[in-house]
């Protein structure tokens, strides 16, 4: 039991590294395309390629030790018998070893997003103590001129008196459009997963992906506001807030309306019209084509993870209980 659970734990791991290896590698050539398409749909994507090396080599660990699944995809051979079987250690050590390491891994995980979630709700409340509720959002006595949005599964609107002073009405339901958009699409929530799912990447690797997905959600919530208000409205908006902004003397870090990437938000709002939404059935396409090529991939990696428990064993690499 234990080196079967280990068995399964090493090819985990190994296949989760080499994924991660492949999808960062690859990321630079799909970049492009991811940030061309509409937003709604590139932030999509982005959040599920990156997902893709801890869920995609669970998911493949998980068939390939699924007795059917097995005697289905896995061309039968012999090591000495010809009975299916699944790729197994033999080495109490090894198995004992890719165990510990899974479930060090699996705890940083949930200890990382435990955390982040705790500290997201003590952020809230703290600014819900300071803040006078308001019709749909709620106001901040502040000199500075901020609006952001904070909470993962209901998220609340924050907005300083100074912001609500220099804007006009139309511009104030342009960002609280805005920002309503945020709090429908829990945008918080995607990025803290993003945050989760790029954990072991290396630091200038992880800002990137996590800027380039913060950048399709404030896309994606410019466009939803320019349904009902027109891009050019919006566009206006975003300059005149960012120029607030940026003329205060000491700036937030406002999720929606901080100064940052704003000549890449106007020129995405200024092409709002020739964005394309990919409708249900072409996601649901490229998920079943994901989920053929995992069953095609399923023989190969069978003889892979062999070959690489193989190594480990008659190379001595492993750890003494």
């Amino acid at each position: 039991m234990i080196t079967t659970v280990g068995s399964l734990a090493l090819v985990w791991l190994g296949l989760w590294g080499v994924l991660t290896v492949a999808v960062r590698l690859l990321y630079p050539l799909v970049r492009p395309s991811l940030m061309r398409l509409h937003p709604q749909n590139g932030a999509t994507l982005l959040l599920l390629f990156w997902a893709a090396p801890a869920t995609l080599s669970l998911l493949a660990a998980s068939m390939l030790y699924s007795p059917v699944l097995e005697s289905w995809l896995v061309r039968p051979h012999c090591h000495g018998d010809c009975l299916q079987h699944s790729p197994h250690t033999n080495a109490t050590s090894v198995a004992i070893a890719a165990i510990v390491l899974a479930g060090f891994v699996v705890a940083w995980l949930l200890f990382s997003f435990a955390r982040q979630l705790q500290e997201g709700r003590h952020l809230v409340r703290r600014f819900e103590a300071l803040a006078s509720e308001r019709d749909g959002y709620l106001e901040l006595e502040s000199p500075s001129p901020v609006v952001f949005t904070l909470g993962w599964w209901n998220p609340r609107v924050f907005v300083s008196d100074s912001l609500l002073q220099q804007c006009t009405a139309e511009q104030l339901d342009v960002i609280l459009g805005h920002e309503q958009a945020h709090r429908k699409r829990r945008d918080n929530l995607r990025l803290l997963l993003m945050r989760i799912f790029c954990l072991f990447l290396p630091s200038s690797s992880r800002q990137q992906v996590i800027h380039d997905l913060q950048i399709m959600c404030e896309q994606a919530c410019d466009f939803y506001a320019a349904q009902k208000h027109g891009a050019i409205a919006v566009a206006e908006t975003l300059v005149h807030v960012g120029r607030l902004v940026k003329e205060a003397s000491r700036p937030h870090g406002s999720m929606a309306f901080n100064g940052g990437d704003l000549a890449l938000r106007v020129r995405a709002l200024l092409d709002y019209e020739a964005r394309t939404v990919l409708g249900r059935w072409q996601l649901l396409a490229l998920g079943m084509v994901t989920v053929f090529a995992m069953l095609l991939v399923l023989d190969p990696l069978h003889h892979g993870a062999e070959w690489v428990i193989a190594v480990l064993e008659n190379s001595g690499a492993h750890l003494h209980w």
